[in-house]
């Protein structure tokens, strides 16, 4: 449906329905789903500078910024490029100005709850229940993030030994961030129709094994 607008027309469109009172998840969904694959690539950026975080925050925090540009971002943007004043800035530009701050913000306070030594050595034997409650539940988070972390490079292994092609498709589009079938065609020298079709089902077999390495899992646990 919205397809054919580009980023600009989507945006003027969520704009009008705010303002006449119309729901915008629609043209809003499409629009930050859009910008998802570049947003992890900031993300990424920034946990490389940090030397921490996992690919699975991504998700987490590309979800923050949409609820930050949602609540205060539609009302902010101006169109004026905040780097090179009297400039036009697109809305994928500021959005991933969004996505950097928020993911510099999280991870700087990690690194300074991490760096900040207890005040008093009680304090740091004994910490409120909620806060103990909080640190179990980010644990268990982070663990279940890994474990799926591992079986997806568990997963793509398997994908590169049995089907290549379809795996260099799928590292290209998904991993090394090229973010359309036309630029992966001519660097694998195919077709951009094979280069849907790769894409595809490289995606369908990963499904696949992840659903065995899962029953696998679960059955050494059991």
């Amino acid at each position: 449906m919205y397809e054919q607008l580009t980023d600009d027309e989507l945006f003027a469109e969520v704009v009008r329905r705010r303002a006449t009172g119309e729901p915008v998840g629609g043209p809003l969904g499409a629009l930050v789903q859009r910008w998802a694959r570049p947003s992890r690539y900031v993300i990424s950026k920034i946990q490389a500078s940090y030397g921490r975080g996992s690919p699975a925050d991504a998700d987490e925090l590309f979800q923050d910024a949409v609820g930050k540009f949602i609540d205060r971002g539609l009302d902010q943007f101006r169109g004026v490029s905040e780097q090179m004043p009297g400039r036009s800035a697109s809305p994928k530009t500021f959005f991933l100005r969004i996505v950097k701050h928020v993911a510099i913000d999280f991870y700087r306070k990690h690194r300074e709850e991490l760096a900040a030594p207890p005040s008093d050595p009680d304090d740091a034997m004994e910490e409120p229940p909620s806060q103990v409650a909080r640190a179990v539940e980010f644990g268990k988070r982070r663990e279940e993030r890994a474990e799926a972390q591992e079986l997806y490079w568990a997963a793509y292994a398997r994908l590169q030994q049995e089907h290549p092609k379809e795996a260099s498709a799928w590292d290209l589009y998904h991993h090394e961030d090229v973010e359309d079938h036309e630029e992966c065609a001519r660097r694998l020298n195919i077709t951009v129709v094979n280069s849907y079709k790769r894409v595809s089902r490289a995606q369908a077999y990963l499904k696949l094994y992840l659903l065995d390495l899962q029953r696998e899992s679960h059955g050494e646990e059991a």
